[in-house]
């Protein structure tokens, strides 16, 4: 008999400084003191006299009180996540209405929810704190209305960021799509995000600046990047429709193609759609190849002498220019952002401009017409962002706005172009 009591005091000392107390009396029942399982006989069908009965709730008041301090000097760890603590809510109310504790509801509901209070602000207070290393970027969904620490909280109920929830798909199973998803969605990559856009959504939702963590956040965008690089994605206007081969000229320091350039350039068009006339990257190739007689149909439906501008992008193989046509003073200046002049150019779209005016019966437009070069204008520094220079030039004149870019503007630039063609209308 003291052999088993001391095993059962070993037993006693131990579960004090273990974690099964946590789990609510499941665990206390099974393993407290033999001389306080009142209630454990009385299931048993042995008779209950007073000082039986007695003993039992003095067993019972003892319990709580010691149950009670062990939740006060519970202790959690600083970095403890919302679903930990939802799981062990979850936990402790399944195995109180278990059947063969049901003697300890009524007694112990007040114990329940301290406990779970004990819980729910833990994680609220270690949720700020943890969100920093292995979970930033998904602020991006909102926790469940319907889960369980979104409930007891009271307040609107937010997800604690998780790498697994920015996978995207497209056909409409995921109920609650990320940042990330959202942007794959409406752009078909990642090139037009920004660190910018990502610190502003964090900002949004966790109210701190991160911009001390940007290597973690590029980390992880860089990931799932990794993880969607094949995605078919078209954009449709007009008679125009751009890939992904298309629109992925705009990352980096790849060299924009045609039909980025004449997107574009239709939407600046219709931006001002009476002052201003876009032609076809293609236009003075055909020209030169086939002369007047080649373009002399791209002109049928337009008047271009009604006009206050014409944009003409040069395409030379391997570099943009730009040649702009002043209709009120009959200027043509030509525009590079590598300080180059191309006279043939220039003398081209002249001897056009002369047989256009015959053509169209326009004698006051068939002399007076002047050269320029432009040369204080934006310059590139590199080989590969010519056309991005040509597209803002065209933006810039079309609107009337100044010259108010550089090179080191380029990236944003280019990423400002991609959503400007994904949402086909432009920006500020």
């Amino acid at each position: 008999m003291k052999k088993h009591r001391k095993i059962l005091w070993r037993k006693k000392i131990h579960l004090a400084f273990s974690e099964k107390w946590n789990t609510g009396f499941g665990g206390f029942k099974k393993f407290y003191l033999q001389q306080h399982l009142c209630i454990l006989k009385a299931k048993l069908g042995r008779p209950v006299n007073r000082n039986r009965h007695l003993r039992h709730f003095q067993c019972r008041k003892k319990a709580l009180q010691i149950q009670k301090t062990w939740i006060q000097d519970e202790h959690f760890s600083t970095k403890t996540k919302s679903n930990v603590a939802t799981q062990n809510v979850s936990t402790l109310s399944s195995k109180v209405k278990r059947k063969d504790s049901k003697h300890f509801i009524s007694s112990s509901s007040t114990l329940l929810k301290l406990q779970a209070e004990k819980l729910l602000s833990s994680a609220k207070n270690s949720d700020h704190e943890y969100c920093g290393e292995t979970s930033l970027l998904k602020v991006v969904a909102d926790l469940p209305a319907n889960s369980v620490l979104g409930q007891a909280s009271g307040q609107r109920p937010r997800t604690e960021p998780q790498a697994s929830d920015f996978p995207m798909k497209f056909n409409g199973e995921s109920q609650n799509p990320g940042f990330l998803d959202e942007v794959m969605k409406k752009y078909g990559s990642l090139v037009p995000l920004s660190e910018k856009d990502v610190l502003g959504r964090l900002k949004d939702v966790f109210n701190e600046d991160f911009s001390n963590r940007k290597s973690f956040i590029n980390r992880e965008i860089t990931n799932y990047r990794a993880r969607h690089q094949k995605c078919n994605f078209r954009i449709f206007y007009n008679k125009h429709m751009l890939d992904m081969d298309d629109l992925v000229t705009l990352d980096g320091q790849n060299w924009l193609n045609d039909q980025v350039i004449n997107m574009y350039g239709e939407l600046i068009m219709d931006a001002v759609p009476d002052k201003v006339h876009f032609f076809n990257s293609f236009f003075h190739r055909q020209l030169v190849t086939k002369g007047y007689n080649g373009v002399k149909r791209w002109t049928k439906k337009v008047d271009l002498f009604k006009k206050s501008l014409l944009l003409i992008p040069i395409h030379l193989e391997v570099h943009w220019s730009l040649i702009t046509v002043t209709l009120s003073n009959r200027i043509i200046s030509f525009y590079d952002s590598q300080g180059i002049h191309f006279k043939f150019c220039v003398e081209n779209i002249r001897k056009y401009l002369l047989t256009e005016a015959r053509e169209k019966n326009r004698p006051e437009f068939l002399q007076g017409w002047q050269t320029a070069v432009t040369k204080c204008i934006p310059q590139q520094k590199n080989d590969s962002d010519c056309g991005v220079f040509v597209l803002q030039y065209c933006k810039c004149l079309a609107l009337e706005q100044p010259f108010q870019f550089s090179q080191e503007d380029m990236p944003r630039v280019r990423k400002r172009i991609y959503k400007e063609l994904c949402e086909c209308r432009l920006m500020d």
